[in-house]
């Protein structure tokens, strides 16, 4: 099923499945570090609580980013499939919503009474976006009555329309059972993060108080889905992002570009308010493969897929970069590519597994030992990686890769090449965010 909300839907069982992984970590975590006696961590430590961190931030932001992308789409839906159109994305939205607070309160259980892991996860880590005091601003929203509320109405609307949501997902998912899935998922959820009125206030207490600015909105199911996008763009207020923004190339850079591109060539690109901007290295935070005929395989929240155009031209800037291999050797890496379709998304970003992928990491396992191709990995939060910007840095050296377009309007609103290309990319890479 190629459908945006489908990839949602199993974008967030996929989230609901790291979170799990993300616990059983912290809890080996904390079973393993010794820093009672000592009142610090040692450079292992500190890199474990770090990586821990990054990928519940990554997590977090990959839930806030599937709330966002739902959209209303009455004049496209017939009355028919209205009700169970919009009968998804709230599950969609709900289930979002629920794991963000089960992934929240569980990183507060483990970690909020240990003043030393505490200060740690307060810290800023500026590569990654994550400001100072970033724990604290999350316990607070948890505690804040208004999303207290919010989910609570979420939840009041789901009890009473669970049977017919429950028909519709199952309808919907066909033979994946994905939708249905969601709704297990929810069941297994609502009940458990549900707290008493003294243990609210307990928590509360142990918070600062902070003002939410919009308010909740009741009714049905499209104004319950309209209610959770609101939510949802409370707890990211503080990114910066803009939600009615539409990332795309116009049409005259698009023909440029495709009269340029053959298979093999890696499309490195950057939404301007995308949510994960602010969790991954660099300006240019996204990579994707083009293997021809009109296709990309490209990891995504919802995994490694077969994609149209639309996805890598679907940005707001657009660096393309060339292997430096003979015709026989790219037609390698592309089987290699296809071999890793259908592989869920590595939200811990961990290259030393093949299971789960990150964008970067479908490069790096096409092309590594192609044509002597080989990738030197730089450790970033306790993992080692290879993010879009060092693909970008060896084609700028010459190193496997050359530099063949770049579209940047903010710095030049036509497609450069050569010399005008390599300006672009020392001017973008590296800076902050």
């Amino acid at each position: 099923m190629n459908d945006p909300l489908h990839s949602n839907v199993l974008a967030v069982l996929d989230l609901a499945e790291h979170f799990d992984r993300l616990r059983s970590r912290a809890d080996q975590f904390i079973a393993s570090f010794d820093t009672g006696t000592r009142g610090f961590f040692s450079p292992s430590e500190d890199d474990d609580v770090t990586s821990l961190w990054v990928s519940y931030h990554t997590g977090r932001s990959a839930l806030l980013e599937t709330i966002h992308s739902l959209r209303n789409e009455f004049g496209s839906l017939s009355s028919a499939d209205l009700v169970a159109k919009h009968g998804i994305e709230f599950l969609v939205g709900y289930a979002a919503s629920l794991v963000l607070v089960d992934a929240a309160r569980s990183i507060r259980d483990r970690f909020s009474r240990d003043a030393l892991v505490r200060r740690k996860l307060n810290e800023p880590l500026v590569l990654h976006g994550i400001p100072q005091n970033s724990f604290d601003r999350i316990q607070e929203s948890l505690t804040d009555p208004r999303n207290a509320l919010a989910v609570r109405q979420f939840g009041q609307y789901y009890e009473v329309h669970r049977n017919e949501l429950q028909s519709i997902a199952n309808a919907y998912g066909g033979e994946s059972r994905a939708s249905g899935k969601l709704v297990d998922l929810i069941d297994a959820l609502r009940f458990h993060i549900q707290v008493s009125a003294s243990q609210y206030i307990r928590a509360r207490a142990a918070d600062r108080s902070q003002q939410v600015t919009h308010r909740v909105i009741r009714g049905g199911a499209v104004k319950v889905v309209y209610a959770i996008q609101q939510w949802g763009s409370r707890l990211v207020s503080r990114l910066s992002t803009n939600p009615s923004h539409e990332p795309s190339l116009p049409s005259s850079i698009v023909r440029e570009l495709n009269s340029m591109i053959v298979p093999g060539d890696v499309f490195v690109t950057r939404k301007e308010f995308a949510i994960t901007n602010y969790f991954l290295p660099g300006f240019w935070p996204h990579a994707a493969l083009y293997v021809g005929e009109g296709r990309v395989v490209e990891s995504l929240k919802d995994g490694v897929h077969v994609r149209g155009m639309e996805s890598p031209y679907g940005n707001d800037c657009v660096a393309i970069i060339r292997p430096k291999l003979q015709s026989t050797e790219i037609d390698m890496a592309i089987q290699r590519a296809h071999t890793h379709v259908g592989k869920p998304y590595d939200f811990d970003f961990d290259f030393t597994r093949s299971d789960r992928m990150v964008c970067t990491e479908v490069v790096y396992r096409s092309y590594e030992g192609v044509g002597g191709m080989q990738f030197e990995l730089t450790k970033r939060a306790g993992r080692q990686t290879l993010s879009a910007e060092d693909l970008l840095s060896l084609a700028v050296a010459g190193i496997h890769f050359e530099p063949l377009a770049v579209y940047c309007p903010s710095r030049n609103e036509t497609v450069c090449q050569s010399d005008a290309m390599t300006e672009i990319l020392r001017n973008t890479m590296g800076r902050e965010v």
